[in-house]
């Protein structure tokens, strides 16, 4: 009895509030559009942005604790730009990081550091020590051999001193120890490619090396810490078009150097912007969706106006709750738009069809309205509470984002409900629109056809009950195939620059970041879990600061002085000859054109020979270029030939007078920004551990993380991010779920007069729920971080369509026995419809995450609509007969004894 006044009292304040903004249409409309004008303002000045990744798990998680600890003490691995630069040869990508390390450290505003070891003066000098011995035997013995080529061309860093010291030494036959072949070889490739067009500059590293560069050679990285402002839309953006400004200023493009950013910011960054306007494209495709559904369903544009409105100021009003309530908006909830849009109608069109439908049958306008609130308001109430729980059941949860967005849009519910009665009513009391209004489901005797298809539920209630049963046997089969994708990596655009570039690298493997690192007090203790982790079969290698003081180093010093005996001082590039004029450079090439002809023809069984034939021919093309053009664009091409062939001699040479001034190393004598990196200045050590296996593969990933942490407890990196996060989301994931079961059970419990509808209302979902992840299993598509959140909300929205249908059942059913064939049954598929079109527009973002998610909740909604519309019937019917209930009789359920509605 208390529960049935309860109900009365709650449908007479709903009345009043209804027959009260009904008659004060215009103020209710205008003190709404002010609070919302209000809400705008509060929130443009208190809602802030704070999209740090981080921030979407709870920080009280160890793991997260050791990640904290771990970027304190070495806060260079947190949020850093990778700068990758790819050229043709080895010289322009060094000369490249060069140049951009020097342009990108004034800029000290914008960035904390720039880190590139090989332009520090200690590696400059030292560089060499970190190679192999063999590697510098090889390189000793090679310049030994292009040694009095390098010299002349030392002394005059042109074309002219080029082909001058090459047309000398053949003329005269001196420098026998030129290694003509090799030097005729390069010569000839880069004319060639100058000549075709494709400018290739002449490598004078893989000269001097007397090998063909490598392809990791001739890629560089530099690491960037920006300071990055996470209160922004888009943080890191400026930052990284800031990088790219610098590289079109240095022209790096223009020279063939191709430039592309990644790592953790610039990932970040790139997620955001694909979620960003996946997010944007589906809040439009989700509104113009949900006013097509509408438009067609209410068959009134008076009404469609009416709840577009309401949902605005709606969203309005949930925005100005977050900043009240929580004062920033996550990289997850700041989706909260959309969720609102696809969910935010859903009451407006139960109540709008329900009146409709009253509306038609009675002449007084304002008596239709007052028993269409008088009706749906309890299940209006009861759908709010369920559909609300969806959400907050995360509150509780280590997911802080999912939560926040669960607070956001959990009281965006109540907020909807309570615009919907506000502003429905008002426009309603302007302006009647039930001359617009077409037939209501229910008003009209369905065509033979339609009817039977939907009395199919009642007729044939134990075959469609034995047939879902059967269904939710079989969807446990392929649920065991299942899996939950650990790698965020995979969530985000494939085709993004940063995302394309970071596979690269791990494909690399010598640049892969999915190591693990661990934090010692001091020296001894991290040479102890060296040795420790040394012993695992998962572990490849194990560094700590004292690795890079270079092994063999009497060996390597003896070679380097070795070298630097040979070569003899170098002049500096200050020092060499000026560049000469266009005409001298000319002359050059015909001279030398001419020499080599000569030698070619007195030699041709030479082993220099074929690459001189190749260098004769390409130097011939190279003299009639030059002969057919005058004026600038003669000057043009020789002064483009001169940077193809000696552009880069400069910096090599530069570089490698100041390696061979090597010297003893130590610990101490390791650069500062070098140190920093592996050890604080307390003292703490940062120990780093390389995996053996592929950890593309999970359970080499489990294995590395599982081995190595038992050695050291507090490891951390990207392999135990990716793990213990998705082990946090599952677990959070069926706490939520788990949750909201129990939740809704009892608001049921405690709001249904009959205890059976509980469960009238729970078996229909379960069964979506369970489709729903057999449909995801078949389809192929793994959970993941995003998408894993939408069956609790599913649940949670899908009660709904139950609660509506059992209500319609119970407190006005239809007179032919055909619930399907209602304003209720209506308003459920036009629900659904709408949150299809809200969340299905998810589905094609360019943010894999987010599409997922989408198809996700299409798919349960979806489900959940077959479920409300053939299960529930089947339920209703069976329940009817088993309680030999004798307010409908069996005929009309079974649809044998049509009549009027």
């Amino acid at each position: 009895m208390r529960k049935i006044r309860l109900r009365t009292r709650i449908d007479r304040l709903l009345s009043v509030w209804f027959y009260f903004s009904m008659r004060h249409a215009v103020a209710v409309i205008a003190f709404s559009i002010l609070a919302a004008i209000a809400a705008v303002n509060y929130t443009i000045h208190n809602l802030r942005i704070n999209t740090y990744p981080g921030n979407v798990l709870s920080d009280e998680l160890p793991w997260r604790q050791d990640k904290l600890a771990y970027e304190r003490a070495f806060p260079q691995f947190r949020d850093s730009i990778v700068i990758v630069l790819d050229a043709p040869t080895p010289d322009q990508a060094r000369d490249a990081a060069a140049s951009l390390y020097h342009r990108l450290r004034e800029d000290s505003a914008q960035f904390e550091w720039v880190f590139y070891p090989p332009e520090s003066g200690f590696f400059r000098e030292n560089g060499l020590l970190f190679d192999d011995a063999a590697d510098l035997e090889k390189m000793s013995d090679h310049l030994a051999r292009v040694q009095p080529f390098l010299a002349e061309v030392s002394a005059d860093r042109s074309l002219r001193g080029v082909f001058s010291l090459l047309e000398r030494a053949l003329r005269t036959g001196e420098d026998k120890d030129i290694d003509f072949a090799a030097v005729f070889g390069r010569l000839a490739a880069a004319l060639r490619g100058f000549l075709d067009g494709a400018g290739t500059p002449l490598s004078w590293i893989e000269l001097m090396a007397g090998e063909d560069a490598k392809p990791a050679d001739r890629r560089v990285l530099l690491e960037v810490m920006p300071r990055i402002e996470y209160s922004s839309l888009a943080p890191g953006e400026k930052l990284m078009a800031a990088i790219r400004q610098t590289g079109k200023e240095l022209r790096l493009e223009e020279s063939g150097v191709a430039m592309r950013l990644t790592g953790a910011a610039a990932l970040s960054v790139d997620e955001l912007k694909s979620a960003s306007i996946g997010a944007q494209m589906a809040s439009l495709g989700s509104f113009l969706g949900v006013s097509l559904v509408m438009l067609i369903g209410l068959r009134s544009l008076w009404l469609v106006l009416a709840v577009q409105i309401g949902l605005v100021l709606g969203l309005i009003f949930t925005a100005a709750f977050a900043a009240l309530a929580l004062g920033q908006l996550n990289l997850i909830s700041v989706a909260f738009s959309v969720m609102y849009i696809g969910i935010g109608a859903d009451y407006a069109i139960y109540l709008s069809l329900r009146y409709r439908e009253l509306a038609c049958r009675s002449h007084n306008h304002r008596s239709a309205l007052k028993r269409a609130v008088r009706h749906v308001g309890g299940s209006l109430e009861i759908g709010t509470l369920t559909t609300a729980v969806g959400f907050f059941c995360f509150v509780p949860t280590s997911y802080r984002g999912v939560a926040e967005l669960g607070i956001i849009s959990g009281a965006g519910m109540f907020i909807s409900l309570l615009v919907t009665l506000a502003i429905l009513p008002a426009f309603l009391g302007l302006r009647r629109p039930s001359r617009y209004l077409g037939p209501h489901a229910g008003h009209e005797e369905p065509p033979r056809w339609q009817r039977s298809l939907l009395t199919f539920p009642l007729r044939h209630s134990r075959g469609v009950l034995v047939a879902a049963a059967i269904v939710a046997a079989l969807a446990f089969v392929p649920l065991k195939s299942a899996r939950f994708d650990q790698n965020p990596l995979n969530l985000q655009d494939p085709s993004a620059e940063s995302v394309r570039t970071f596979r690269e690298l791990l494909a690399d493997g010598s640049n892969s970041p999915w190591f693990l690192a661990a934090l010692a007090k001091d020296g001894g203790e991290a040479e102890a879990m060296k040795q420790r982790l040394e012993r695992l079969p998962v572990v490849d290698k194990v560094l700590t600061l004292e690795d890079f003081v270079p092994e063999d180093q009497d060996q390597k010093l003896d070679l380097i002085d070795q070298m630097a005996l040979t070569l003899g001082p170098q002049p500096a590039s200050g020092a060499s000859k000026p560049r000469p004029a266009p005409d001298e450079e000319a002359a050059a090439v015909r001279r030398f054109l001419a020499t080599l002809t000569a030698h070619l023809s007195a030699h041709p069984d030479d082993a220099d020979a074929p690459a001189g034939f190749r260098l004769a021919a390409e130097q011939a093309r190279l003299a009639e270029r030059i002969q057919s053009t005058q004026g600038e664009a003669r000057t043009e091409t020789i002064a483009r030939m001169s940077q193809i062939l000696v552009g880069g001699l400069d910096g090599q040479l530069d570089r490698l007078a100041d390696a061979l001034k090597a010297r003893r190393v130590d610990i101490g004598d390791l650069p500062d920004d070098f140190r920093s990196r592996w050890i604080t200045k307390d003292g703490i050590r940062r120990v780093e551990i390389r995996p053996k296996e592929d950890l593309h593969d999970p359970q080499a990933m489990r294995r590395f993380v599982d081995q190595v942490r038992q050695v050291v407890p507090h490891a951390t990196g990207v392999p135990v991010l990716f793990l213990e996060s998705s082990d946090a989301v599952v677990t959070a994931f069926l706490q939520a779920f788990a949750y909201a079961i129990v939740a809704i059970t009892v608001i049921l419990f405690l709001t249904m007069e009959k205890k059976i509808d509980v469960a009238l209302v729970l078996l229909p979902l379960l069964l979506a729920s369970l489709l729903t992840g057999a449909a995801m299993a078949l389809a192929r598509i793994p959970f993941n971080f995003a998408n894993i959140i939408a069956l609790p909300l599913v649940f949670g929205m899908g009660v709904d369509n139950c609660i509506h249908m059992v209500h319609r059942f119970r407190t006005a059913p239809p007179k032919d026995g055909i619930l399907l064939h209602t304003s209720t049954a209506l308003a459920v598929v036009l629900s659904a419809l709408t949150n299809i079109s809200g969340f299905g527009n998810l589905a094609v973002s360019p943010h894999l995450g987010m599409a997922s998610m989408g198809i996700m909740l299409s798919i349960g909604i979806l489900a959940t609509l077959l479920c409300s519309m053939i299960v529930l019937p089947a339920l209703l019917a069976q329940t009817e007969h088993l309680g030999r209930l004798k307010r409908f009789p069996c005929d009309r359920l079974h649809g044998e004894t049509p009549g009027p509605a």
